[in-house]
């Protein structure tokens, strides 16, 4: 038989070429990664609330453990201590949406009645300035015997809109599934974080341990700083609303301190526009006062309030929060845009205490920030010294004034 050649059985001894081997394994790899790409979506998708629902209560229970953990410490069960910190948080945000209620009736109420008048005001101005020639008696007339059906109507269309947002049974439903998670979430942390733990081994532990910690600690000062300015805020413009005799004061306080803490980014302008309003159907003045108020105060929150109440307790720079307020609410609408700011803090500060820090190197084109400051405030001495001397330049210069 010639040197190289092979007999027929020669190859099927050999068994299938490469292709043979690794074409069906490579199909079927493909095939199992999809098939759990594609369920994993479809279980996340499907899971959705619920995850969004534990997200919400694992932040709610952050947010009140100092409170639980003091009067733990004060010799008060942890049990007893979860059920008092929670009884006052709810109280706490039924007085708030009770107030918001009433404020939100009250108008209604309000600038149904007052229609004919603004009618009366807005007639003059029309036929002056646009043109248009309306019948002023006819529409106040059609709009007095009209008023009980447009509050039938406004009550109505009010109901409309919260049944189609959600069903009374569906709220208290997700309420009550996320009390419940808040409550084991505060009663059985110690225990909960011994389980964990007992799933590592004890140098991992020691990791785990710290993220924990830093990430409770994050989320109770994010809410006890946001706490603590809502107050501020709201007793601030309490006494301006106060002083300019708007109508449900209290309720505007509260309502310009809590949103313009607790909902990011926007916030303040949010919390602005209630009380803008209100005020510019009581008498138009007025507005404009509580939008110099409004200024005034973020302004001193800003720069004397806010630093020295977040100092120790949320180090984030203001672009990365609205950055990752922006992302949260990508993600999952208001309450991601309310979980992405202590959750932002906590990313922070843990890559700030596990993350290697170097010297910043001398070059002319990167400058520390302290000499940065150093340069500008020497800039801006020596403009002010020039000025000065140009000033007295120019005084010498002039001519005595004669005397009359």
């Amino acid at each position: 038989m010639p040197q190289g050649s092979q007999t027929p059985g020669t190859a099927a001894r050999r068994g299938p070429g490469w292709y043979g081997v690794w074409l069906p394994r490579a199909a079927a790899t493909t095939i199992v990664v999809a098939a759990t790409w594609f369920g994993a979506i479809w279980v996340f998708s499907s899971s959705t609330g619920f995850l969004t629902l534990l997200l919400l209560s694992v932040f709610l229970g952050f947010a009140l453990l100092p409170g639980v953990e003091r009067l733990a410490r004060r010799g008060w069960s942890r049990g007893a201590a979860t059920g008092v910190v929670m009884a006052v948080g709810t109280v706490i945000a039924a007085a708030f949406v009770a107030a918001m209620t009433t404020v939100v009736v009250g108008q209604v109420a309000s600038l149904i009645d007052q229609l004919p008048r603004y009618i009366e005001t807005a007639t003059p101005w029309l036929r002056e300035t646009v043109g248009v020639d309306l019948d002023s008696t006819a529409l106040t007339n059609q709009l007095s015997s009209d008023q009980e059906m447009f509050r039938s109507i406004a009550g109505n269309a009010l109901g409309g809109v919260l049944g189609v947002a959600s069903t009374f049974a569906g709220l208290l439903f997700q309420a009550l599934t996320v009390g419940l998670f808040v409550f084991y979430i505060l009663a059985d942390l110690p225990r909960l974080r011994a389980a964990i733990n007992r799933r590592f081994p004890p140098q991992r532990q020691e990791y785990i341990d710290r993220f924990t910690t830093i990430t409770v600690e994050k989320v109770g000062g994010w809410t006890y700083s946001r706490g603590v300015l809502a107050l501020s805020s709201a007793a601030f413009h309490l006494v301006v609303f106060m002083v300019l005799g708007l109508p449900y004061a209290v309720a505007l306080a509260l309502w310009v301190g809590v949103v313009s803490q607790f909902v990011p980014t926007v916030g303040t302008y949010l919390a602005g526009v209630v009380p803008l309003l209100i005020a510019l159907l009581e008498r138009p003045i007025d507005a404009l006062w509580v939008l110099v108020a409004i200024a005034v105060y973020q302004q001193i929150e800003n720069y004397l309030i806010a630093p020295r109440v977040t100092a120790n307790t949320m180090d984030l720079h203001p672009a990365v929060g609205f950055a990752s307020a922006l992302v949260g609410a990508s993600l999952l609408g208001g309450i991601g845009a309310l979980l992405a700011l202590p959750a932002a803090a906590t990313i922070t500060a843990l890559v700030q205490t596990y993350g290697d820090h170097y010297e910043v190197i001398r070059s002319g084109t990167i400058e520390n920030p302290e000499d940065y400051e150093a340069r500008m405030q020497a800039e801006a001495e020596a403009k002010q010294a020039s000025r000065s001397a140009r000033g007295r330049r120019r005084h010498e210069r002039e001519p005595p004034a004669t005397p009359t």
